[in-house]
């Protein structure tokens, strides 16, 4: 329906970060003079408790050859479901930008703002005893003042790192020692947990804006850039003109002529009517014409400049375009003629 096929793997780097807080994990064998007769590695697996609880009640039946009994303590921990965070949900449009270029110095990767959801688990840890179990709970507690944040790397074509917060919600407690003398003691420690984390959306690749030119223009409010006379109520419309400036750079000198040559072709959203700086000239000239290779223009005006001059074309202007921001601010009348210049250096 989309209509774009991607895959970031997000749940699955989920449930492998989780995994990875709880993976060395040790418990030791004390005497009570202090002794320390072994230490050994508590095993973590992913699967719900259930399935290592039934394990544990029906070995003594088993019948496909397989006599290895589980060991205790272990821990195992599941992924049991997932939430909208609607608290952190952030402006749909804004962009998450890859910080360095493409290869091609032209392009970068770009995403929209992603979604956030909560993910939730569920580690349990089971043992034989009680102070294997209390041991083992004991290293987990104190590092979760209810959350812990880990840094996470999202999307591997892109460079977010961010923090997601693991919170601890609740611990509860279970311990099943009554039952019959052919029935293991399973001491059971259940912790819910909370993942803050972030999905996002397929990595798109968009042109870099290497240059912007500002142009200021003053108007009434009501009919854009008609006229600079103030309204009664002493209001003016200021709108900055922001544009993308593509650049490129002369190939041969050029004398007294509207013919200039580059080395490279012009980029494709240059085109007749945009206005070229770096010319020296006072008014800065337009384009007329571009050849079909684009490796030359011809330009309103008669220019002068050197070779590998620096040359930026900027588009003309449109009150509709992406770029134009408008801004209404005040004026307070001194008593003088209400009209003005159409620049702010007159103006003041």
């Amino acid at each position: 329906m989309f209509g774009t096929r991607f895959y970031n793997e997000t749940i699955k780097r989920a449930v492998s970060i989780f995994g990875t807080l709880f993976n060395n994990i040790d418990i030791a064998d004390i005497k009570t003079d202090g002794t320390v007769l072994s230490i050994k590695k508590v095993p973590i697996s992913y699967g719900p408790k259930a399935k290592f609880l039934a394990r544990l009640q029906n070995e003594t039946s088993l019948n496909d050859g397989n006599r290895t009994a589980i060991s205790l303590p272990r821990i195992a921990f599941e992924l049991t479901g997932f939430e909208y965070d609607q608290t952190r949900q952030q402006n749909k449009l804004f962009r998450n930008t890859k910080t360095t270029q493409e290869t091609d110095k032209v392009n970068r990767k770009f995403q929209y703002a992603p979604a956030p959801y909560n993910l939730n688990f569920t580690l349990s840890v089971m043992a034989n005893k009680m102070n294997d179990a209390l041991q083992i709970v004991e290293q987990i507690l104190p590092y979760f003042q209810p959350d812990y944040t880990v840094t996470m790397k999202m999307i591997d074509d892109m460079s977010d790192n961010r923090d997601v917060p693991v919170i601890l919600n609740s611990v509860s407690f279970e311990d099943t020692y009554q039952g019959g003398f052919d029935e293991r003691r399973v001491i059971t420690y259940d912790l819910e947990f909370q993942m803050q984390l972030y999905f996002f959306g397929p990595v798109y690749q968009g042109k870099i804006i290497k240059n912007v030119i500002e142009r200021d223009y003053i108007g009434d409010g009501n009919a854009g850039f008609t006229t600079s006379e103030i309204t009664n109520a002493g209001l003016v419309k200021e709108v900055k003109h922001y544009e993308p400036a593509f650049e490129n750079r002369t190939n041969t000198a050029v004398s007294d002529s509207s013919t200039i040559a580059f080395g490279t072709a012009l980029d494709a959203d240059i085109s007749v009517g945009d206005e070229v700086f770096g010319t020296n000239l006072t008014t800065n000239p337009t384009i007329s014409s571009i050849a079909n290779d684009r490796l030359s223009v011809v330009v309103s005006a008669n220019v002068t400049i050197d070779a590998n001059t620096r040359l930026k074309f900027v588009g003309s202007v449109d009150t509709n375009d992406t770029f134009v921001v408008a801004e209404t601010v005040s004026f307070y009348d001194d008593g003088t003629d209400n009209t003005y210049a159409d620049n702010l250096i007159d103006d003041a």
